[in-house]
């Protein structure tokens, strides 16, 4: 509202110049206390606007990058560095069979394997595409030397030792077995 509307509305009134001043003074102020409460908020709205279309705008760029994104290729990428994983550990499951296979007669594998230099040991593929272990013979026999505790006495391994259990054990027929078990359950004629 402007002050001339209403010196304009106020100018056929009979009343002192002084009065209609101080009316429209006073309406004036209400109407810009009014006025400013609406700016005040109307200046917030743009400024929450603004958060929220950089929120958006940012959201937008997020959505964009997310869609040029190739999940199957991700997917497969993922897929490929499994098999990769799991190949290696196969591969060095495959070395330590070797090398335990190469380590004979060790009561503790892990305490044997552990006084030998690993970085004098090697890993050879043969054609059946197992491993050989080398360089490990000459280091298994200073083990030996001087750790003999961790190792099985070799003359001491024999295949065929005989134990005498006491009485005669044969493999009885499937008949005199069932009798055996009659006469023990106590149901013999």
């Amino acid at each position: 509202m402007k002050r001339s509307f209403l010196e304009g509305l106020f100018k056929d009134l009979e009343a002192e110049e002084n009065i209609k001043k101080s009316m429209i003074d006073s309406i004036m102020t209400e109407n810009g206390k009014d006025v400013n409460s609406e700016k005040t908020k109307t200046e917030s709205l743009r400024n929450d606007l603004k958060v929220k279309e950089g929120v958006i705008e940012e959201l937008n760029t997020k959505i964009k990058e997310v869609g040029s994104v190739d999940i199957e290729e991700i997917k497969k990428q993922a897929k490929e560095e499994g098999f990769a994983e799991g190949s290696k550990e196969v591969e060095e499951f495959k070395k330590t069979n070797a090398l335990k296979s190469t380590i004979k007669g060790a009561k503790d594998f892990d305490l044997v394997f552990s006084k030998l230099d690993k970085e004098k040991i090697a890993y050879e593929k043969n054609d059946k595409g197992e491993y050989e272990v080398k360089g490990i013979d000459e280091q298994i026999k200073e083990v030996k030397e001087k750790y003999s505790f961790l190792f099985e006495d070799e003359n001491d391994r024999s295949e065929n030792v005989e134990i005498n259990l006491g009485g005669e054990h044969k493999n009885p027929s499937e008949r005199d077995s069932l009798e055996q078990l009659e006469e023990a359950m106590g149901i013999k004629k």
